[in-house]
């Protein structure tokens, strides 16, 4: 899946793009933070499904949340930012909430690849999966 973006982009920026996306820079494929023109990545659409199934998608300083694990809700999350990612956190029913989301291509349940792979943790429980640019409401069918 391409990565989208809010703005629209000049030659140069895809350029830009194309190049980190080759496959001599297969490990760093996309960046969350952004070059001289365009803003940091603040949408994502997240999920899994190896262990238990779930969903979120971050908007800003936005995450919901449905999963075998816990009640669909919405709750304000702190964001930080690290050499090959970012980080939000947040509490849910008194627990700990955080998803780390890594600039490393993941590859789902059916082969499909995605921009970004993602660990997500909920009381002392760590569930991996994958995640793209962009904040999804509903799956695309």
């Amino acid at each position: 899946m391409a990565c989208s973006s809010h703005q629209p982009t000049t030659a140069k920026e895809s350029t830009a793009v194309i190049t980190n996306t080759t496959k001599e820079n297969a490990d760093e494929q996309l960046s969350l933070e952004p070059s001289s023109t365009e803003e940091p990545l603040s949408a994502f659409t997240a999920f899994g499904n190896t262990e238990k199934s779930w969903r979120t998608v971050i908007n800003g300083n936005q995450l919901s949340i449905e999963a075998d694990f816990l009640k669909p809700t919405t709750i304000v999350v702190s964001r930080s930012t690290y050499a090959e990612g970012v980080e939000y956190v947040s509490t849910v029913s008194g627990k700990p909430i955080i998803m780390n989301i890594n600039s490393q291509i993941c590859t789902d349940d059916n082969g499909y690849q995605n921009e970004f792979t993602v660990t997500l943790t909920y009381d002392n429980k760590s569930y991996q999966g994958c995640a793209v640019a962009g904040a999804y409401e509903t799956a695309p069918t």
